[in-house]
């Protein structure tokens, strides 16, 4: 029995939790079962399950080896599958990473009908507003939000989306709109809770290119774009952010823009990827994600 085999039955005892039902399902003797995970143990050097009467469980080193095995046979049936259709249709599985507002307003909505167009693609996707290792993780592509500071990396920029000023009908009708940057200090601003002392809105005037720096801070707090989104639906204050987050809320009316002579400080987004050109799976979702995006930019202009 091969290596790869012995990583797939040991996968199927792991998940079966049981000789006997990974037997079952196999179809075959569970003293053959258990004879070759005994083989692998063997050949690793380390005890993989804990064996009682009653269950059988992974030791520290069968949960790690777990982990590794799911990686290594993904990458194998990945190579195989493209081995056999190269230059067909894509195949294959496609890991991304990108922050949890843009992936929940942009990036997922878009993963059904790119697995329709491409039905032979697997999509693993992690969502983290922290910068996820591209090599430890194995990410063939990630969006980011900002400016790059990682210069190891290859990277193409999507598009550079200004941030609108945006209040829900209800906080209007109760606290009124700004009309100018020097009023937004009479108004509750949705900040980001890592800012103790507040947090600095740089406006710019849309025609004449002249900024305000405002000290910006409120009732509510946030860790995250699409919190604050929330609150700022919700009636809880003057929200700052570009037109794709607010996009679905601007659409059904739950928000509005305030001051639109004014826009805050640009946000660009773009993609990572750990080097040569971005081709096959990735390039397709990019272009895919970008198409999205294009539907998104003018909402609220």
């Amino acid at each position: 029995m091969d290596r790869i085999d012995a990583m797939r039955l040991f996968l199927r005892v792991a998940d079966a939790g049981s000789f006997s039902r990974a037997a079952a399902d196999l179809s075959i003797g569970q003293p053959t079962v258990s004879r070759r995970i005994q083989d692998l143990e063997h050949q690793i050097g380390a005890e993989l399950f804990h064996r009682t009467t009653r269950a059988l469980s992974l030791t520290e080193a069968g949960q790690k080896f777990y982990g590794r095995a799911q990686d290594i046979l993904a990458e194998f049936d990945d190579a195989e599958a493209e081995a056999r259709g190269l230059d067909q249709e894509p195949v294959g599985m496609l890991r991304v990473s990108a922050p949890h507002s843009l992936s929940q307003i942009v990036i997922t909505p878009t993963i059904a009908p790119f697995l329709d167009k491409h039905p032979h693609i697997r999509m693993d996707l992690m969502t983290d507003d922290t910068y996820t290792d591209l090599v430890t993780e194995g990410v063939d592509v990630a969006f980011r939000l900002g400016e790059l500071t990682d210069s190891a990396l290859m990277a193409k920029r999507l598009l550079v989306a200004y941030r609108g000023i945006w209040a829900s009908p209800k906080y209007i009708e109760q606290y009124g709109a700004p009309n100018c940057p020097e009023s937004l200090k009479d108004h509750n601003g949705l900040v980001f809770r890592q800012s103790l002392q507040g947090q600095q809105w740089t406006l710019k005037h849309v025609e004449t290119g002249e900024e305000h720096r405002i000290m910006m801070d409120g009732r509510f707090r946030g860790s995250s774009g699409d919190t604050l989104l929330q609150g700022a639906v919700d009636g809880l204050g003057v929200f700052i952010g570009p037109d794709w987050l607010v996009c679905p809320h601007v659409k059904s009316g739950a928000l509005v823009r305030i001051m639109p002579e004014w826009r805050g400080a640009d946000l660009p987004l773009s993609v990572v990827w750990t080097g040569g050109k971005l081709r096959g799976k990735a390039r397709l979702f990019v272009e895919h994600v970008q198409e999205a995006l294009g539907a998104l930019e003018s909402v609220g202009s």
